[in-house]
């Protein structure tokens, strides 16, 4: 059985992020990168996944995919080392500066062109936070999809039981049949250590870079040609207030503050 993993490079989460000129990307001069963090869930779960198939006495292969420049090579080299078997890198020119749409059909050539009876993603990256990527994918592929997936069983080589993240603290259990899509919340297991030895080992995984034209698109359908989306101006969020303590006996506080929300905020 295989699996895809798709997976992002982001800025690291502690970066100091500065606007280039043109104020539609970052400078990327000493900044540092890493996965995206749900992402790494989704790695994890396929890893996972590929072992129970190994205790059960079948046959897994985990295959991370991405699509970016060649520092994104360094996503997949991680990925490797934690122990997916090989990487696809979509790093031509022609797939970057897609927007979510854009992605998903690249993403879902890459997928058609082997039998993946699943595909996990994270939930959302950590600097667009579309989090469409994966439910177009798989439109386009025809598959079901579950989003905010917070666990996997594998039942069969056939069908999957999940377990879907809903609002107020509630789950939905579901039994989904592959082919499918599942795109994973952050938390649905402890993530492993790289050790040295799977440092090592990915060295020697094999790692393809596919162009558009091996995958059977036109430059008009990925990257920037392809988008619908277009990005004008990227800007940091502007400070609106401030915080104010008021010291004193509670029923002094009581009255400036009723003073302060009359005169000041104009809410009372």
């Amino acid at each position: 059985m295989k699996i895809l993993v798709l997976i992002k490079q982001v800025p690291d989460r502690d970066a100091r992020l500065v606007l280039d000129e043109s104020r539609r990307g970052l400078v990327e001069t000493d900044l540092s990168w890493e996965i995206n963090e749900s992402d790494r869930y989704a790695i994890e779960t396929g890893l996972r996944i590929k072992e129970s198939l190994g205790e059960s006495g079948g046959d897994g292969e985990v295959v991370v995919c991405t699509i970016g420049p060649d520092r994104a090579r360094k996503a997949i080299s991680s990925a490797l080392a934690m122990g997916c078997d090989r990487g696809v890198h979509l790093c031509d020119e022609d797939f970057l500066g897609a927007d979510p749409l854009a992605m998903a059909r690249a993403l879902a050539a890459v997928a058609q062109q082997e039998d993946y009876p699943l595909i996990l993603s994270g939930t959302r990256s950590d600097d667009a936070g579309y989090g469409e990527t994966s439910l177009l994918l798989a439109g386009l592929l025809g598959r079901p999809a579950v989003f905010l997936t917070v666990g996997v069983e594998l039942i069969d080589t056939s069908r999957v039981r999940v377990v879907r993240e809903l609002e107020r603290s509630r789950q939905e259990i579901a039994e989904v049949t592959l082919p499918a899509v599942l795109a994973v919340q952050s938390g649905i297991h402890e993530v492993r250590y790289t050790s040295l030895k799977g440092i090592m080992a990915a060295k020697r995984k094999p790692v393809a870079t596919p162009t558009a034209e091996s995958l059977g698109l036109s430059v008009e359908q990925i990257g920037r040609s392809g988008s619908r989306l277009e990005v004008l101006e990227l800007a940091p969020p502007q400070k609106k207030g401030q915080c104010e303590f008021l010291d004193g006996e509670p029923a002094a506080v009581a009255r400036d503050l009723v003073a302060k929300l009359q005169r000041e905020a104009k809410v009372l």
